[in-house]
């Protein structure tokens, strides 16, 4: 509300004579691409803005190109309609009666009303610092009021299809998993022992890194049991529904071990060094990301086994470093460029790390630890499985209890 009012996005003559597309790299039409395997024909959209007239504008701007539109004009009312009829994109105003577009962001981020939600923010009077704090918070890209027609389609048609690529890729991911699935079944129906002992090895060799870097106690059986409390939470929301199974949660615990075998390679000067690090120092200690993901692909290109099983092991032990605000290592990933896999086992690593006594620091209790997780570290972890945590901690603090040091 109070913003400038916009210019008109179309005349009425060209609101009703249907889409023009998107040039392609020749300047040939380039078609809205198909819808992935399994979904509806349209996309859905929330508009979302106080003002009824931007709001119809945007409505007959979008209608020609197939997108099914649903208007809110107050922040409580777009959280309700994105829970009641869950959009692929929300066309977010920063400027909302009963609370503002960014706590409307901040919800859906918290509790994603389907997997892969595109937010677009629109704002008249917002500088340059509050537009990149929006994108930090979660935004996917932003428009400045007044817009045209043509920023308004481009933009949409732009996120919906980085939505359809995601929904594609999560497809597939799944796909293999379920692949991976079959065959191990087979396998183990068959022998069930091969998998009993690639499991044990995994662990046997993951507790050789850890009694190198002195990090005492079973911590591994921990974190195993983090990741498995967390996703199974998490599976039970619409946002993570679709990606996290019952072979998921088993293929991340089995290979939660393996996400600081990099640290192998890392000197022993370094590793376990009691003060902290020089800049120097602390360089060669993020090098364990990169090396321990790249000898796992190494032992997939000579041996390709279990496919799906070293590929969430890849991605554990290269990314469970970075952070949802892209501030982390080693690829600076931010938001859901990070493997799903990856941002659940960071939250259990984080825990664990606060939680247990080392020799330059005394363990947190458990309420500390919460502390420091949900309001301490803005920016760190996926805002929707902090949420959560904050829902399971409990299970987190009996797991700490039971495999105590």
């Amino acid at each position: 509300m109070g913003n400038s009012a916009p210019r008109p996005f179309l005349p009425e003559s060209a609101a009703v004579t249907g889409p023009t597309p998107l040039p392609g790299p020749r300047g040939e039409p380039r078609p809205t691409p198909p819808p992935a395997p399994g979904r509806p024909a349209l996309y859905r959209v929330l508009i979302v803005d106080d003002q009824p007239d931007i709001r119809r504008l945007c409505r007959l701007s979008l209608a020609p190109d197939g997108l099914a539109c649903d208007e809110a004009g107050t922040g409580p009312d777009a959280v309700a309609a994105a829970a009641k009829r869950a959009p692929d994109l929300v066309l977010l105003d920063v400027d909302l009666p009963g609370f503002n577009g960014e706590e409307v962001l901040r919800r859906l981020r918290q509790a994603p009303p389907c997997p892969n939600l595109k937010v677009v923010m629109f704002s008249g009077a917002a500088g340059g610092d509050e537009l990149s704090r929006i994108l930090l918070a979660g935004a996917d890209d932003f428009l400045i009021k007044p817009f045209s027609t043509i920023q308004l389609r481009a933009r949409v048609k732009s996120a919906l299809r980085l939505k359809d690529a995601q929904d594609r890729s999560d497809l597939l991911n799944r796909n293999l998993l379920a692949v991976n699935a079959e065959l191990e079944k087979t396998v183990q129906d068959r022998d069930a022992e091969v998998i009993h002992a690639r499991n044990g090895l995994v662990l046997a060799l993951a507790k050789l890194v850890e009694h190198r870097s002195a990090e005492t106690g079973p911590h591994l059986m921990r974190l195993q049991q983090y990741c498995r409390v967390l996703a199974e939470a998490a599976a039970a929301l619409p946002g993570f529904a679709p990606r996290i199974d019952a072979n998921f949660v088993r293929t991340l615990g089995d290979t939660a071990p393996l996400h600081d075998i990099g640290k192998a390679a890392i000197p022993d000067g370094v590793l376990n060094k009691a003060g902290p690090l020089t800049p120097e120092e602390r360089a060669v200690m993020q090098t364990h990301t990169t090396i321990g993901a790249e000898t796992l692909r190494a032992v997939v290109r000579q041996h390709p086994f279990s496919t799906g099983f070293m590929h969430m092991a890849i991605d554990i032990a290269q990314h469970h470093h970075e952070k949802w605000d892209g501030s982390g290592y080693p690829d600076r990933l931010a938001g859901e460029q990070i493997p799903l896999a990856a941002r659940l086992l960071a939250v259990g690593d984080v825990y664990d790390a606060l939680r247990s006594p080392r020799v330059y620091k005394p363990g947190m209790s458990h309420a500390g630890a919460m502390e420091v997780m949900t309001q301490k570290s803005p920016g760190h972890f996926d805002p929707a499985l902090l949420d959560v945590f904050r829902r399971c901690a409990d299970r987190f603090d009996r797991v700490y209890t039971d495999f105590d040091e």
